[in-house]
C-alpha cells in the first residue's frame, strides 16, 4: 500500500509461526514495523528505535510481556501498548489494566482487529507528529520571511509561541527592520488570520485626528465632523490592530487606547453607546518605549498593558547571511513583477551586500535590489550594486543640503496666508486654520501682522 501510516510498530512474539505472518499483515498497512523474539530483545529495540505503538504477547521466554511492559512505562510513559495473549487469567489481566495498556487481543489473533486497535492507539501519536510538522512549516515559513541568523532566532522562537495566542505585542527595532512585516507574520499565523488586519502609522497623523481614527466618531461630534465614522478599532473586529510609531499616540488619548484594551469597549467620539470589540493589538516603535515612560511620554500602565510581550528585532548589519538570502528573496520577488528571470548575485556582490552597514536596513536592501534588478543583466556585480548605491547617496546627500522650514516659519507662513486668502478679515483667517480666536490674536501679535 502507498498511503501506509506513518508510524513505528514494534511488535513482539515468541512463536515463529504467529509471528512472521502477522509481522507481513502489519507492514502492509504501517510506514515501519519492528519485530522482538522476547521482552529483552523488546527493550533493547525500544531503547534504540523509540517506537510509537507495542504490540506484545504476554507469556514469553526469557522476559515476558508485563516485565518488558514495566521497564517500557520507565522509559517512555506514554507509549501506546497492545497485548495479545491466548490466557485469560484475571491476575494477568489486572496486571496489564495496572500498566495502563491501550488494548486487549485475544488469540488466534484476527489481523483487521489487531490493525484496527493499533490505528485507534496511534492517534494520539499521529496528532503530535501533525502539530510539530505544522509548527515546523512555520518555524520554515518565519524563517523564509525573516532569515534565521543568529541574531533572528529567538525573534522567530518568539513569533511562533506567540502567534496563537491572544497576547498584545510590542515590536522595536530601528527604522526600516520589518516591524509591519513581522506584524502581518504573526497574524497570519494566529486564528484570526481569516479576520482583518489593519494598519494604522501615528507618525504620519495630526495629533487632532489620532483618536477619531482609533475610536471613530459620530455625526457633528466636532468641526469638520459632518457624517458618522467608525474607528480603526471597529473596523479590526476579530481581527489584529497594527500600531505603527505607537510613542506618538498623544498622551491625552493613551487613557482612552488604555480603557479600550482592557475593557474591550469604548465610546467613539461624541458617542452615547459603547462598541463592544475583540481586537489583538501589535504595536511597533523604533524607540525605547520603557524609557519613554520613564521620560514621562508613554504612560507606564498602557506599556505594560501592551507589552505581554516585548520583541526586539536585530538591525540588518547584526544579521550576517540574512542579507544575501533577503537580497535573493527581493530579486525573485521584483524579477516576478518585471516577468523576467531573476538576475543571480556575483560573489563579489554578495560580499559587498554583506559588508556594507545598512542604515536604512531591510526597507534600503530592497530598494537597492529594487534598482540593480532593473538595469541588470543575468549576473549583478559587486560594481552594479556599488553605482546603484553611490547614485542613492548622492541623492540623499541633495536633499539633506536642502534647508528645512521651522514650525515657527511654516506657522508664520500659514497665518500670512490665511490673512491674504481672506482679505485681512481676521476672525475668518481664525476658521479657516481652525484656530481658536482669541490663540489667532495672540498669534498675529507675536508676527507683528
Amino acid at each position: 500500500m502507498d498511503d501506509k501510516t506513518p508510524i513505528t510498530v514494534l511488535y513482539v512474539e515468541d512463536e515463529p509461526d504467529i509471528r512472521k505472518p502477522v509481522c507481513t499483515a502489519l507492514e502492509m498497512y504501517f510506514e515501519r514495523v519492528l519485530v522482538a523474539a522476547n521482552g529483552r530483545e523488546g527493550i533493547e529495540i525500544f531503547s534504540r528505535e523509540a517506537p510509537d505503538v507495542v504490540v506484545s504477547d504476554i507469556r514469553m521466554p526469557v522476559m515476558d510481556g508485563l516485565e518488558m511492559i514495566k521497564r517500557i512505562r520507565s522509559l517512555s510513559p506514554g507509549t501506546p501498548v497492545i497485548f495479545t495473549t491466548a490466557f485469560t487469567e484475571t491476575t494477568y489481566l489486572l496486571k496489564a489494566i495496572e500498566l495502563g495498556v491501550s488494548a486487549y487481543i485475544r488469540k488466534p489473533l484476527d489481523c483487521r482487529q489487531l490493525i484496527e486497535a493499533i490505528m485507534l492507539a496511534a492517534i494520539p501519536v499521529l496528532q503530535r507528529a501533525e502539530l510539530c510538522r505544522v509548527i515546523q512549516r512555520e518555524l520554515n515559513s518565519l524563517a523564509m520571511h525573516l532569515g534565521d541568523s543568529p541574531a533572528m532566532k529567538p525573534v522567530i522562537e518568539q513569533a511562533q509561541r506567540i502567534a496563537s495566542t491572544d497576547y498584545a505585542i510590542i515590536i522595536q527595532g530601528e527604522t526600516g527592520v520589518g516591524k509591519s512585516h513581522l506584524a502581518a507574520l504573526i497574524h497570519g499565523l494566529s486564528h484570526r488570520r481569516e479576520l482583518p488586519f489593519i494598519t494604522l502609522n501615528i507618525s504620519s497623523l495630526p495629533e487632532s485626528l489620532v483618536e477619531s481614527e482609533l475610536f471613530g466618531h459620530t455625526k457633528g461630534a466636532f468641526t469638520g465632523a459632518v457624517a458618522a465614522k467608525s474607528g480603526l478599532f471597529e473596523e479590526a473586529q476579530g481581527g489584529t490592530l497594527f500600531l505603527d510609531d505607537v510613542d506618538c499616540i498623544p498622551l491625552s488619548v493613551q487613557a482612552k487606547l488604555l480603557h479600550a484594551v482592557e475593557q474591550k469597549r469604548y465610546f467613539p467620539i461624541g458617542g452615547t453607546k459603547p462598541v463592544e470589540v475583540d481586537v489583538r493589538i501589535i504595536a511597533a516603535s523604533n524607540r525605547d518605549l520603557l524609557l519613554k515612560t520613564q521620560e514621562g511620554l508613554f504612560r507606564k500602565d498602557l506599556y505594560y498593558r501592551l507589552g505581554d510581550l516585548v520583541m526586539t528585532l536585530p538591525p540588518l548589519r547584526e544579521r550576517g547571511d540574512d542579507i544575501s538570502r533577503l537580497a535573493r528573496f527581493f530579486l525573485n520577488d521584483i524579477a516576478r513583477e518585471l516577468k523576467r528571470t531573476p538576475p543571480r548575485l556575483a560573489p563579489d556582490a554578495i560580499m559587498e551586500l554583506c559588508q556594507y552597514q545598512w542604515p536604512g536596513n531591510i526597507r534600503e536592501l530592497k530598494s537597492v535590489m529594487k534598482r540593480a534588478a532593473l538595469f541588470a543583466g543575468e549576473v549583478i556585480s559587486a560594481a552594479d550594486l556599488n553605482n546603484v548605491m553611490k547614485n542613492a547617496h548622492q541623492a540623499a546627500s541633495a536633499a539633506s543640503s536642502v534647508r528645512l522650514q521651522t514650525l515657527e516659519e511654516l506657522q508664520y507662513q500659514a497665518v500670512k496666508t490665511a490673512l491674504a486668502a481672506t482679505e485681512g478679515k481676521r476672525m475668518e483667517a481664525a476658521r479657516l486654520l481652525d484656530v481658536e480666536y482669541r490663540k489667532f490674536k495672540r498669534m498675529l501679535d507675536k508676527y507683528h501682522l
